[in-house]
């Protein structure tokens, strides 16, 4: 078990839903559990989501070719090898489920869409650390996404403006109007094999 994360105090990086203890994730490596000649580097861990069907800390992962997803706590245990199938997991109360056995509640890698903004605040603050204090100039960005199994895309999203939508100043780095200064403007699906 990584952490319990209801008996855990958790705490994020001011303004975001980093956790700001990484639990030595960072770095990591693991297979892919449905492609072979695919693999995972954690990121980043993200602070768990209220509401969610399986609670716990998230993981931002990229692959071998930079797309970029997410897993939840309970799966990254089982494909990190720090807990195995079958056994108890302390903090759901269950069973660990066998890897890619939907059956026994198996999620895997996906991304739904508060992933999907956390993936967009997380490339904002790496355009922001290139242009520390400015604001930030219309501009494209392109995502590579895996949404979950034989379902990856390519997301072009278009920086409106980089400004409060209330008061109209700048810069307006707050995960809360992320959404207000970026657009997506095209969603076109790929086929990770087929690409170099």
């Amino acid at each position: 078990m990584l952490v319990n994360p209801y008996s855990t105090p958790l705490t994020v990086v001011p303004g975001t839903r980093v956790l700001q203890e990484q639990f030595g994730l960072t770095g990591a490596v693991f297979d892919d559990p449905k492609h072979s000649n695919r693999y995972w580097q954690v990121v980043t861990a993200y602070a768990p989501l209220p509401g969610r069907a399986l609670g716990g800390i998230r993981a931002r992962i990229v692959d071998n070719k930079l797309f970029s997803s997410f897993v939840n706590q309970r799966d990254l245990e089982l494909l990190l090898d720090i807990a195995s199938p079958g056994a108890w997991c302390p903090w759901t109360n269950e069973l660990y489920p066998g890897i890619n056995d939907e059956t026994e509640g198996w999620f895997g890698l996906c991304v739904d869409e508060e992933d999907l903004v956390d993936d967009l605040f997380e490339r904002e603050l790496h355009l922001r650390v290139q242009h520390p204090g400015e604001v930030l100039q219309p501009q494209e960005l392109r995502r590579w996404i895996h949404l979950g199994p034989h379902n990856d895309v390519e997301y072009l999203d278009l920086l409106l403006w980089d400004a409060d939508p209330t008061t109209g100043l700048g810069p307006d780095p707050r995960l809360e109007t992320v959404e207000k200064r970026w657009k997506r403007a095209e969603r076109i699906p790929l086929i990770w094999d087929r690409l170099l």
